[in-house]
């Protein structure tokens, strides 16, 4: 398994990177292939494999393959050595579709991890119904708080409104990168 915090900030990492590339703060850089990247290569393997029903995973893959596009045309541009105002200005807007694919990249990990999370309480609390226990509460203290506090206070509907803001940004991105274009 992917460590999908690490992957998160890799993706913010790069995007500095990029910035970095761009205003030519750097000497060089290189991305290895969407394939080969850590992320490619959990997503190809292990994430296709074992996460397939979750709908985000193909969503992940769409967007980092868009990622790779946009990052190495930035690259590209950077590492040439003829430059001027029209290579300028496609570099700039590749940076602002990496830009904005990370943060989808981001979203998707993010959403991935919380369904993975679900699945993982789902299947601890069917296990519990199905042993006909009401479970161990030193082993699962979170069981016997949600039946003091409720369902609709649990850490996922905490995780689900933190997505739901970060997915408001993301839109309110792509709707202020519309309107600029």
């Amino acid at each position: 398994m992917i460590d999908i915090t690490i992957a998160r900030i890799t993706h913010v990492e790069w995007v500095h990177q990029l910035e970095r590339l761009l205003h030519k703060d750097t000497t060089s850089a290189s991305l290895p292939s969407y394939h080969d990247c850590e992320l490619g290569v959990w997503l190809y393997g292990e994430g296709l494999q074992n996460y397939k029903e979750i709908p985000e995973i193909g969503l992940l893959v769409q967007s980092h393959k868009l990622f790779h596009v946009a990052a190495d045309s930035v690259i590209e541009w950077h590492n040439g050595s003829k430059y001027n105002s029209q290579k300028m200005a496609q570099a700039e807007i590749d940076f602002h579709d990496a830009l904005a694919t990370s943060k989808e990249i981001v979203y998707h990990l993010t959403m991935l991890e919380f369904k993975i999370l679900q699945k993982y309480q789902e299947a601890q609390e069917a296990e519990e119904a199905a042993s006909g226990s009401l479970g161990n509460a030193t082993s699962h203290p979170w069981q016997p708080l949600k039946s003091v506090i409720g369902e609709r206070n649990s850490r996922l509907d905490v995780a689900r409104v933190s997505l739901d803001l970060l997915k408001r940004d993301i839109i309110k991105s792509y709707v202020r990168d519309s309107s600029q274009v």
